[in-house]
Order: C-alpha cells, then structure tokens, then sequence
C-alpha cells in the first residue's frame, strides 16, 4: 500500500441492486469530484444529488457524500457516490474514475486496512468485515 494515494473501488455488494456505492479515499477524493463534473464540493456529511459526467457524457445523477479527513471510516478524506446499481452505470464510473490523474483501484481490503492504520477500528473489527 502506497500512502499518499488515492483509492477507489465499488463498495457495495457487486450484482444486481438498486443503489450501488463506490467509494473514494485519498487526498485527491475532492478532485475526483471535480473530475466527475461537479463543479462545487458538498458541504461535509451532507447528500447532494449531482450528475456525474466524464467528458461530455452524463453517466448518472447520484447522491454524493463527502467526509473530511479524520471524520471519515478509513480517516483520509472521502467521497461516496451512491449510483443507480445498474452493471452499466457502475462499469461507466469506475471507468471514468480509472481515468483521472493521482486515482488507483484499490487492492481488496484496502479501505479497511486504513480504517486500521488510523485507528478508525481495531484489528477484531478488522477481521470482522473480512469474515
């Protein structure tokens, strides 16, 4: 794991399902943002509706959540995207989010990993998430 980095990865159960969550965590979570299209960063813990564009296509309107960093489940600053669950909104996302400069797809358990690393939880509910 490179600290400093920018993660990404779809946080919920992969399948079908009506909403799909896809979490950002990095100091480059705000500029992804700004990536997708949206002009102004939400206000911290506050769900706003934005449409998500890369480029000039619209790849969904999504609820949009940012936490600032240490008030956050991994402590580094974080944007959720909470997107129609559809396989072609969630493939068009993380496809545009593959695309934008200081942004990796995280490894399995990264998040988690740094939740740990910052004492956001200790190693039994570490272990817990991963069972």
């Amino acid at each position: 794991m490179k600290y400093g980095t920018t993660i990404y990865a779809l946080a919920s159960a992969p399948g079908k399902g009506g909403v799909a969550v896809v979490r950002i965590s990095g100091p480059e979570a705000g500029a992804a943002l700004h990536f997708l299209g949206v002009a102004e960063l939400p206000a911290a813990r506050m769900a706003t509706l934005a449409t998500l564009r890369h480029g000039t296509q619209t790849l969904d309107q999504a609820l949009v959540l940012r936490f600032t960093a240490p008030h956050s489940f991994t402590g580094e600053d974080v944007v959720e995207l909470h997107l129609h669950g559809g396989r072609a909104v969630i493939s068009a996302v993380l496809d545009a989010l593959a695309a934008c400069p200081g942004l990796r797809l995280a490894e399995p358990g990264e998040f988690t990993r740094r939740a740990f690393l910052h004492d956001k939880m200790d190693l039994a509910q570490a272990e817990g998430l991963a069972d």
